[in-house]
């Protein structure tokens, strides 16, 4: 049988294994980014986003863009002078939903990375442009069922405008429900191709009206943000 000091001994032992247990555990993610540079970091941060999700919050949108699948492919990463702030290029794969809105989308994006803490993380979202153009599409979905044209006016672009017969045909309706029932988007690097699936309710003096669909949009990058060009239908 042990004496009570090789016990002891034992005991002070695993106390001082822990205890570097817990020291690696802190230390290593930090030890292994040092060791592997930041485009490594950059790829592992975006590529973890397929296993824990993907959900964006918009600016004056109730719901989050939410993901059922998504995927980061071809990814390069420019790291800026100074060694804080990066950008991830890659191509995105996405399947998901804005509230009853079903969106699928394929096509490049642009993921800005900043060094906190000594982790590299995405400075917002990790699919801003996805986000952008999502946005956009809303919004005009939105100031279509309002009726709304200063709003529309906001969303075309500087040599683009608002086209009158078919906004006309949609502002006539009473009772207006404009349902955009999903999404698809081709995303190049300046430019959002997309085909809608809509869905238009409402009634005229004459009769009720419902009627359903599919369009070709087409969004310009201006800045960080997305605008219809050259109609808004």
């Amino acid at each position: 049988m042990r004496s009570s000091e090789e016990w002891s001994r034992l005991g002070g032992g695993l106390i001082v294994a822990l205890a570097l247990g817990t020291v690696l555990a802190v230390l290593a993610p930090r030890v292994l980014g040092l060791a592997t540079g930041p485009e490594v970091e950059i790829i592992t941060a975006l590529k973890s986003t397929e296993r824990d999700g993907l959900s964006v919050v918009l600016p004056g949108v109730s719901s989050p863009l939410q993901g059922r699948t998504h995927r980061f492919a071809r990814i390069t990463v420019r790291l800026e002078p100074g060694g804080q702030r990066a950008e991830a290029l890659a191509t995105l794969d996405f399947n998901g939903k804005l509230g009853k809105t079903e969106i699928s989308s394929l096509g490049v994006e642009r993921v800005p990375f900043v060094l906190r803490d000594g982790s590299w993380e995405p400075e917002g979202s990790a699919a801003p442009r996805l986000a952008a153009v999502v946005a956009a599409l809303e919004f005009r979905r939105r100031a279509l069922e309002a009726g709304d044209t200063s709003a529309l006016s906001r969303l075309v672009g500087r040599d683009a405008g608002v086209e009158g017969s078919q906004l006309d045909a949609v502002l006539a309706l009473g009772r207006r429900r404009y349902q955009s029932q999903a999404w698809y988007i081709r995303m190049e690097r300046d430019e959002a191709v997309v085909t809608e699936r809509w869905r238009l309710e409402g009634v005229l003096p004459s009769r009720p009206v419902d009627e359903q669909g599919e369009r070709s949009l087409s969004l310009l990058r201006d800045g960080d943000e997305f605008f219809f060009s050259p109609t808004l239908m």
